[in-house]
């Protein structure tokens, strides 16, 4: 079990969307927050917020996308707080539409945050997790990260990937005799926070609230859960995909409108 309390919790895209609402819980449960974004703004807004309501947090500006800026951001946690016990690797982007049809540089930044800013982020911090006592790590993937879907080819990708440097990161982490160290990967389907505004969630994959799933990642955290699956289609794809033969699979995807979800996809509205 992972204790929340007094613990230094780092979370990446804090200033807005999920990560807002987790550092608001993590702050209730009694964390000591790190807040990462790009966002000054916001992060500054939010900052003033949980310090009016008696919570401590450091603010951090970096752009994940860029690898030498999280060393940078590194050496300055090491530096304003020394080590940390718990690290959300929550930032991530989309952009729906055909694959050939999406800009080299919005696939780029896919590619950057969603992949290479979780392996980084995770590989700079790692060492503090293994030197603590009691200490966790969550990645939001997503349920794109289960199955392929039209029109998010990069974006799905991006998720298979942290599926799979999670789960291999658990098992080097229990090989290596880490056990205190705890791995939660979430894999939630469309949450309301604006990035997937215009897409039309399938049958049986109702929009999620996204203090539903706050909820859920914050058990997990502190049962030491692997998985975070919601709703209950999404517990149920990994067995329906291994059960069933491929085209019957695919026709369940037509059928409930997986195969069209991204087609009306905007996004979040820009500042």
């Amino acid at each position: 079990m992972t204790y929340i309390r007094s613990k230094k919790t780092l979370i990446t895209g804090a200033a807005k969307g999920m990560g807002r609402r987790m550092a608001l819980e993590f702050a209730r449960r009694g964390a000591e927050l790190l807040l990462v974004d790009i966002d000054d703004d916001g992060l500054e807004e939010l900052a003033e917020k949980l310090e009016a309501d008696g919570h401590t947090a450091h603010t951090f500006n970096c752009d994940l996308s860029d690898k030498s800026q999280i060393g940078e951001l590194k050496e300055e946690v090491a530096d304003e707080v020394g080590r940390i016990d718990i690290l959300v690797n929550n930032a991530g982007v989309v952009t729906g539409g055909g694959y050939e049809d999406i800009s080299d540089d919005a696939d780029q930044l896919m590619l950057d945050v969603n992949i290479n800013a979780v392996h980084w982020m995770t590989k700079a911090f790692i060492g503090d997790l293994k030197r603590g006592t009691d200490t966790h790590l969550v990645n939001l993937a997503s349920a794109a990260g289960q199955v392929g879907v039209p029109g998010q080819v990069i974006y799905c990708a991006s998720k298979w990937f942290v599926n799979g440097f999670s789960e291999a990161l658990r098992m080097e982490l229990q090989q290596g005799g880490y056990n205190h160290v705890g791995i939660s990967i979430i894999c939630p389907g469309f949450v309301d926070t604006g990035m997937f505004d215009g897409a039309k969630p399938p049958l049986l994959m109702p929009m999620l609230d996204p203090e539903y799933v706050v909820d859920k990642i914050m058990d997990a955290i502190e049962n030491n859960e692997l998985y975070v699956q919601e709703p209950l289609i999404v517990k149920l794809t990994p067995a329906l995909r291994a059960l069933l033969p491929r085209p019957v699979v695919d026709t369940i995807m037509d059928v409930t409108g997986a195969t069209r979800s991204m087609k009306g996809w905007k996004g979040r509205k820009k500042a």
